[in-house]
C-alpha cells in the first residue's frame, strides 16, 4: 500500500495564515434627527461597497467605532461587554444647526443656520484616542474649520461635485494627522458655515509590529480589545475602555481579551515561543490566559502565583509565524481555582527558536496544509480515505457542499 506523507519539517510553500487591514476606518453617517437608517456603501476612503455606516443624529458623548468595534459601553453600564478597536466620541449641543433628511450619504445631515457656526466636538479619553485622517463631507458651498487647542485649520468645498462622485475640495475635505487624545470636548471641534455636514470618516493608519526574535510588545499597545466594563466610574481609572496603566493592562476580568497586529518578514519567519509577562501579588493568580493566532487557539499560559509581588513569564506556547500579517491575541476565558482579577498583563514576548516546523499532524491541519484527499485527517492519503469516500458516496446530492461529506 502506497502512502503519501504530508508531515514534514520543511514546507516548500510559505504563506501567511491571516491578513491584517492597513487601517481602521470609522464611518459616520450624519442624519436628520431621529433617523436611524444607516448609509450602506463606499466613501472617498473606500472600504468596500457593502460598508455599513454608523448613524449619528446628535447627542453628547456618543461613541462611534470602526468595523472591528461593537457594543461600545460607558463606565456606568456594569457588565456590558464591549469590543474596542479604533473609536472616538462625538458630541453636539443641538444648537445653531438644523437637519436635512434624505436616504443617501450626501443628501442628509446637519445644516448651518444663519451666521452661526455649529460646533461638533470630537474627543477621546482612555481607549478613545489615536491619530486620524479625518474626511469631512459637505454639500453646498462653504467652509469646514477644525480647531484643536485654539489652532484652526480651514478648508473649503465648492459644492459642484459630479452627481454620485466624491471629489476632493468639491464635496469633501481631509484634515490629516489629527491627534485625538483629548479628554475635553473644548479641545477639538469642527465648525461649518453655509453648508450641510453630511458625513465623517476617521482613518486610523496602522503600523503592525515587525516581529523577530526578542520582540516585546507592551500589553497596552493593543489593536483590538474586549472589555467587560464592570468596575464603574468611582473605581475605574479609565472610565471608558480597557484598564491601561502606563504600558500595562490591569483588572483583567473573565471574557476580556486584547489582540496585537504583527508582521513577519521573510528573514524572521520561523517557529516562536510566545509568552506573557504578568505582574501579580500573593493573593492573586493569573490562570489561565488563552493565546490565539489569527483567531485559532494555540494553547494556554497559566499558573502564575507568587508569595510576593513580582513580574515574570508565564508558560509558553509555540507557533509557526509565516511571512506576512497576523493577529496574536490573549484572552481570559474563565477563572480557575484561586483565579482573580487582581493582576496586570505587562507585555507579550516573542522568542524565535528555529525554522518553520510541524511537530505533529494536528499542526499540519492547524496551518491549513492538509492534502484535500486526506479525509481521515492523519496526514496520509491511503485506503482508509478511499473507504470513507465510498461509505459516503452520493449520501448528499445537494450542489451546496455545506453539510455534505
Amino acid at each position: 500500500m502506497m502512502k503519501m506523507k504530508l508531515l514534514t519539517t520543511v514546507l516548500i510553500v510559505l504563506v501567511a495564515v491571516g491578513v491584517v487591514t492597513a487601517a481602521e476606518v470609522i464611518n459616520v453617517d450624519i442624519k436628520g434627527f431621529g433617523d436611524k437608517t444607516p448609509y450602506v456603501g463606499n466613501g472617498a476612503y473606500d472600504v468596500g461597497p457593502n460598508t455599513l455606516w454608523t448613524v449619528y443624529y446628535g447627542g453628547w458623548g456618543k461613541p462611534v467605532g470602526s468595523a472591528r468595534s461593537e457594543g461600545l459601553a460607558t463606565s456606568t453600564q456594569a457588565g456590558f461587554c464591549s469590543v474596542y478597536a479604533a473609536q472616538v466620541w462625538l458630541g453636539d449641543n443641538g444648537q445653531k444647526h438644523g437637519y436635512q433628511y434624505g436616504s443617501g450619504l450626501m443628501n442628509d445631515g446637519f445644516t448651518a443656520q444663519g451666521p452661526n457656526e455649529p460646533n461638533l466636538a470630537i474627543f477621546g479619553q482612555g481607549a478613545f484616542q489615536g491619530v486620524y485622517d479625518i474626511y469631512v463631507y459637505g454639500s453646498g458651498v462653504g467652509q469646514f474649520k477644525l480647531t484643536r487647542y485654539g489652532v484652526t485649520t480651514t478648508q473649503t468645498v465648492s459644492g459642484d461635485a459630479n452627481a454620485g462622485q466624491f471629489e476632493l475640495g468639491h464635496n469633501y475635505v481631509v484634515f490629516s494627522n489629527v491627534d485625538v487624545n483629548n479628554s475635553s470636548s473644548d479641545d477639538l471641534y469642527l465648525t461649518y458655515t453655509t453648508i450641510t455636514l453630511n458625513a465623517l470618516q476617521f482613518v486610523k493608519k496602522k503600523s503592525p509590529v515587525e516581529v523577530k526574535g526578542g520582540t516585546i510588545i507592551a500589553a497596552a499597545n493593543w489593536d483590538v480589545a474586549g472589555e467587560r466594563n464592570t468596575r464603574g466610574p468611582s473605581s475605574e481609572l479609565q472610565q471608558f475602555g480597557p484598564d491601561t496603566y502606563a504600558n500595562t493592562v490591569g483588572y483583567v476580568d473573565t471574557g476580556e481579551f486584547m489582540g496585537y497586529d504583527i508582521n513577519v518578514d521573510d528573514v524572521n519567519q520561523g517557529r516562536y515561543l510566545i509568552t506573557l509577562d504578568v505582574n501579580t501579588a500573593a493573593q492573586y493568580r493569573a490562570i489561565p490566559l488563552r493565546i490565539y493566532l489569527d483567531d485559532k487557539v494555540l494553547g494556554d499560559v497559566c499558573d502564575m502565583n507568587w508569595s510576593v509581588p513580582t513580574t515574570g513569564n508565564t508558560t509558553a506556547v509555540q507557533a509557526n509565524l509565516f511571512k506576512g500579517s497576523h493577529t496574536v491575541k490573549w484572552h481570559f476565558p474563565f477563572q480557575g481555582p484561586g483565579g482573580s482579577t487582581g493582576f496586570n498583563i505587562v507585555d507579550v514576548n516573542f522568542t524565535r527558536i528555529g525554522s518553520i516546523a510541524m511537530k505533529d499532524c494536528n499542526e499540519v491541519g492547524f496551518y491549513g496544509f492538509n492534502y484535500p484527499a486526506d479525509l481521515s485527517g492523519n496526514c496520509t492519503v491511503a485506503l482508509e480515505d478511499l473507504a470513507l469516500a465510498v461509505d459516503n458516496w452520493l449520501i448528499c446530492n445537494n450542489p451546496d457542499p455545506n453539510g455534505c461529506f
